[in-house]
């Protein structure tokens, strides 16, 4: 322990030369952190081009995912709507569930009473069609990766074999984990994969800490790089922080990179090695196409949401219009939703599957006659909901129609 003499001018210039000092190296050390952020932020993200060899069939491939439209295969014959015909489909309102009871919640907002007359009128048909069509898109780009984590790639790519000429993007075979579900699937290309040496560190494993710059320390912060403590009265000690340090007095061994001035790196792991290889990534999406024919001019929402009667499902490679329905509205519907799963926005995918369903909602329309005046409402579905556009009477206390 030292006690501090009760100052002397010539103490007070010595003290003030000494903490300019200081606050000078800190100033350098704050600009030499600047220098090596900007020489970390300047290492390149990714490997010269030149570390990837030059494969048949991938030329056109960069850092940047480049699309690959599947190659001319064999395609059904196309169809004719003169020679197509479905199963016989023959719908009328009699094959449908009977009219549910008229819904009469209670409470005094609902017309009830001799004052209201009912009348159920005939049972309408919804056609809800709805075509789900999965393609599927493939592209590809270069990309690296710490070669001690190599292995767990080689696992995805099946009974591939580690040797002879890579496979063209559309000749790795893989199936999709569900049919109609949206899936993307990364993979290595077989056999295209090479050792360098990581660009990062330059084969070292290791990178700059940036915490200490290097050096394997930092000031300590709690007595400010002096290394000692003192109080009001000029009590001194040794700063308890840095007092143990391996770098000397009023510096804290820096715990980021336990005072070696190198931490690994992140890019090849500390191995000094990657691995390049050309990656493969495969798409699955689903488009839904719905037509909804409604007479009633119900919200289509409504429509979609309860259930009815499937009564046209067709699953296929690729399926047809439907024309064996009587109405025109269901047949030109099917029809137009085919023919626009083949338009131009779908000419780098591959049609994998389709699946068709037509199905038929019963709708009925109920009039009742209250207070002198004609009211509508709907029920609709086999759960027997309502829709009552606009209810009779403003006060309803609460009544919530199910």
């Amino acid at each position: 322990m030292v006690f501090g003499d009760e100052g002397t001018g010539g103490d007070e210039d010595s003290t003030s030369k000494k903490y300019e000092k200081k606050f000078s190296s800190d100033s350098d050390a704050g600009s030499e952190n600047s220098q090596h952020e900007e020489e970390e932020d300047s290492w390149p993200t990714a490997p010269p081009l030149d570390y990837f060899d030059s494969i048949k069939g991938y030329e056109m491939v960069s850092f940047d995912a480049v699309s690959v439209p599947p190659p001319p295969s064999v395609l059904p014959p196309a169809f004719s709507l003169l020679n197509h015909n479905n199963k016989d489909t023959n719908l009328d309102p009699s094959s449908s569930p009977p009219a549910p009871p008229a819904h009469q919640p209670s409470g005094d907002a609902y017309p009830t009473g001799q004052d209201v007359s009912t009348k159920v009128g005939l049972i309408h048909l919804s056609d809800f069609e709805t075509r789900l069509t999965e393609n599927q898109a493939r592209s590809a780009l270069l990309s690296h990766i710490a070669s001690s984590h190599w292995k767990g790639c080689l696992d995805t790519l099946g009974s591939y074999s580690s040797g002879g000429l890579p496979p063209l993007p559309w000749e790795i075979q893989e199936e999709p984990t569900q049919d109609f579900k949206d899936e993307v699937r990364l993979i290595p290309v077989p056999n295209t994969a090479s050792t360098k040496s990581c660009h990062r560190c330059r084969g070292t494993g290791g990178v700059t800490c940036r915490d200490c710059n290097g050096k394997g320390w930092i000031r300590c912060l709690n007595c400010h790089g002096d290394g000692w403590m003192s109080d009001s009265s000029g009590f001194r000690e040794r700063c308890f922080y840095c007092q143990h340090s391996k770098h000397g007095q009023g510096q804290q061994d820096c715990v980021k990179c336990h005072s070696k001035g190198k931490v690994n790196c992140s890019t090849c792991d500390g191995q000094g090695q990657i691995r390049c290889f050309i990656q493969l990534s495969i798409s699955w999406k689903v488009h839904t196409a719905e037509h909804i024919v409604e007479q009633l001019q119900l919200p289509h929402d409504l429509i979609r949401d309860v259930s009815g009667q499937v009564a046209f499902e067709e699953e296929a490679d690729r399926v047809t219009p439907v024309t064996a329905f009587s109405d025109d509205a269901i047949k030109e519907a099917s029809a137009k939703i085919v023919f626009n799963t083949l338009g131009p926005e779908f000419d780098d995918h591959k049609l994998i599957r389709q699946r068709h369903q037509v199905r038929v909602v019963p709708v009925t329309k109920v009039s009742y006659e209250w207070k002198g005046k004609i009211h509508l409402f709907h029920v609709y579905g086999y759960e027997n909901k309502i829709y009552l556009p606009s209810y009779p009477q403003n006060c309803c206390w609460g009544c919530v129609l199910l």
